[in-house]
């Protein structure tokens, strides 16, 4: 195994703050070709893909406005454009989805696991080529509404929203990670 890819890992982090350009149609086909070959059990390929480029980033953003409406009571018109910019954090958007099937041995929680391990490649991917990309979710990624202003069926399951650009600057990796914390061995 190349230390150096294992090292390419532990230097991998979220970047907030993306500009232009975006992944070519190139890019995204080779990285989401990759990010195809993640762990699945049952060889369902549960994860989709789907791209929000331009205005077509809007459509996030009515996410983002008509969950803020749902919250709070009375939110005022006024606000609805800040709502909708938070979409245009990044010049693309990636839709990381599951679209779950009916399988008596790869129950639902398997296929999110799949499509959540296809996204983790899809960062690798993108961070290989020189892009940077932020996984963002939160409650207005898993509502009703929310399938419905995507279009999604109700068998699809949010995994989250990868927000992709250039990074603005350059990484810092996190080199404390206190593996200890979170590890245990059981040998006996």
């Amino acid at each position: 195994m190349s230390k150096e890819f294992i090292e390419f890992m532990r230097n991998r982090v979220s970047q907030p703050s993306l500009e232009a350009p975006a992944p070519s149609q190139s890019d995204w086909e080779l990285v989401l070709d990759a990010a195809s070959r993640a762990a699945d059990h049952g060889n369902l390929k549960p994860w989709r893909f789907r791209i929000y480029e331009g205005e077509g980033r809007a459509k996030l953003g009515q996410v983002y406005w008509h969950h803020a409406l749902n919250e709070v009571d009375s939110m005022p018109k006024s606000k609805e454009e800040g709502f909708i910019k938070k979409a245009y954090r990044a010049p693309a958007i990636l839709l990381v989805y599951a679209r779950i099937q009916e399988n008596p041995k790869v129950p639902s929680i398997e296929q999110v696991m799949a499509a959540s391990a296809a996204a983790q490649q899809v960062l690798l991917g993108l961070n290989a080529l020189g892009y940077g990309g932020m996984w963002r979710s939160g409650p207005a990624c898993f509502t009703q509404k929310t399938k419905e202003l995507l279009s999604l069926e109700e068998n699809d399951q949010i995994i989250g929203l990868i927000y992709v650009g250039t990074p603005i600057t350059a990484a810092k990796p996190i080199l404390d990670t206190k593996l200890e914390e979170h590890l245990e061995w059981v040998r006996d």
